[in-house]
């Protein structure tokens, strides 16, 4: 079972809260809010024995909880996340079909298209917005006619 960051940022939070000397796993999983197995399992990540001894206090585990989260910090930091691309409707606006977005993006002097043409991710984007926009229409021009 992969160990949550999510828990692990709340368990760390809440003994950093308590001004307890002594935390049981079940005083902890009263301030985080779950299950003690639950609490259980992920704090065995940092110290088998958690789940054996009941009587175990939770504050030892501040230090090896910290350095984790700390790493793995660090690691989201080094891999950022992919920018999202929006396409906005100023832009949706200059295509009002596919072949109109084809004509414009794919194509040079004298209308043949570009086979060597890439299309940006941005591109792509704005392509696939611009055909379900085009499938919607048919299917509401469909619908009509059955009616």
């Amino acid at each position: 079972m992969a160990v949550k960051i999510t828990h692990l940022a709340k368990i760390l939070s809440a003994l950093r809260k308590s001004k307890r000397k002594y935390i049981s796993l079940e005083d902890l999983s009263k301030a985080v809010g779950l299950y003690p197995d639950i609490l259980g399992n992920e704090l065995s990540f940092f110290d088998p024995m958690v789940m054996l001894d009941s009587g175990a206090n939770m504050r030892n585990l501040e230090g090896p909880l910290e350095d984790y989260l700390s790493k793995q910090a660090e690691k989201r930091k080094a891999n950022p996340s992919p920018k999202r691309v929006i396409a906005s409707a100023k832009e949706l606006e200059e295509y009002p079909s596919v072949a109109s977005f084809v004509y414009k993006k794919m194509t040079f002097a004298g209308g043949l298209v570009d086979p060597s043409f890439r299309l940006s991710d941005h591109d792509l984007h704005l392509l696939q917005k611009v055909v379900n926009r085009e499938v919607a229409k048919r299917k509401n021009r469909t619908s009509k006619k059955r009616k």
